[in-house]
């Protein structure tokens, strides 16, 4: 009994030690494999908003006690022209821009305490975040900008200015 032990232990540790010999020498040879990459070139044309002009939105007089997020709102007339473009292809609208603490959807503008919301189709845009779309549905995507009053802050008269960046990109 004792010599079947004794056989039984050297033959576990033998076969201990060949499987730690063989970790040892794939460790020590390493192992290789090969890594293929397969991709597919594209022509991308660049978009085109408004033409490379300036969009200009004029809200002329606006009453400092009747800003209120609906009154006031202008339509933001653009264009986007991603020339040979399928109207099938996924587009990226973003409206970038410093957005106002009390509204995502709101830029900064000069006067304390008023910002400029950007909505999409009546819905609020959040600032540099895309608006996932088509070229072919632009024609029915309808930005508007509407000016809104940080809740806790009360609107002075004098001039406002603001800036955004509308960015369109597709693929």
């Amino acid at each position: 009994m004792r010599t079947e032990r004794i056989a039984l232990l050297l033959a576990g540790a033998a076969m201990l030690a060949a499987g730690l010999l063989q970790t040892a020498r794939a460790a020590q040879t390493g192992d290789s494999m090969s890594v293929n990459f397969r991709g597919e070139f594209v022509m991308v044309t660049a978009c085109t908003v408004n033409n490379d002009q300036v969009i200009d939105v004029a809200f002329g007089q606006v009453g400092v006690n009747k800003v209120n997020g609906t009154n006031y709102r202008q339509p933001i007339p653009y264009t986007v022209d991603c020339k040979g473009a399928a109207d099938s292809s996924p587009l990226s609208l973003t409206m970038s821009g410093t957005a106002a603490g009390y509204d995502d959807a709101a830029v900064t503008t000069s006067a304390d305490g008023l910002g400029i919301r950007i909505e999409a189709n009546g819905q609020p845009l959040t600032l540099n975040a895309p608006l996932e779309t088509t070229l072919g549905a632009l024609p029915s995507l309808k930005l508007t900008a509407v000016p809104v009053q940080d809740p806790i802050k009360t609107l002075a008269e004098g001039t406002f200015s603001a800036t955004a960046t509308l960015t369109a990109s597709y693929q």
